[in-house]
């Protein structure tokens, strides 16, 4: 691969960070004026997007490579506190160590939670009409 200028250099890595043409152009030093149709056409280079396509790769090892530091951790985390019968301390552990894994769905917050719904009860209702009957 040919080598990008240095602004073009500095317009990928910025898209990297921002996934913003425009804000990337600017930040590389493409003026406020131009900054959208120069982030337009620095995308549809095919050096420019072999680059950016590279510093994502990067960027993905990069983030697994954090992801297994974090895993690690909590894996000592687990061991631990089985040692020591914190066992509420071990389950905690195991769900953030799915959630990081992307195997446990999100929690959804008790406020946003829809409530049981009442079962109903036959007894209830009729006892509420006769209460209300004079």
């Amino acid at each position: 691969m040919a080598k990008l200028g240095a602004r073009q250099e500095r317009f990928c890595r910025q898209f990297v960070e921002c996934a913003n043409a425009a804000a990337a152009a600017r930040a590389a030093g493409y003026s406020d004026r131009s900054s959208r149709l120069a982030g337009y056409r620095l995308l549809r280079m095919p050096r420019v997007a072999e680059r950016i396509a590279q510093l994502q790769q990067e960027t993905a090892r990069s983030h697994c490579r954090d992801l297994d530091v974090l895993l690690g951790k909590l894996e000592a985390v687990f061991r631990q506190s089985c040692e020591d019968h914190q066992f509420h301390v071990a389950i905690r552990a195991v769900e953030l160590q799915a959630k990081l894994a992307g195997m446990a769905p999100p929690r959804t917050p008790p406020a946003l939670r829809s409530p049981l719904p009442r079962p109903s009860n036959d007894n209830d209702s009729n006892h509420n009409a006769s209460n209300h009957q004079d």
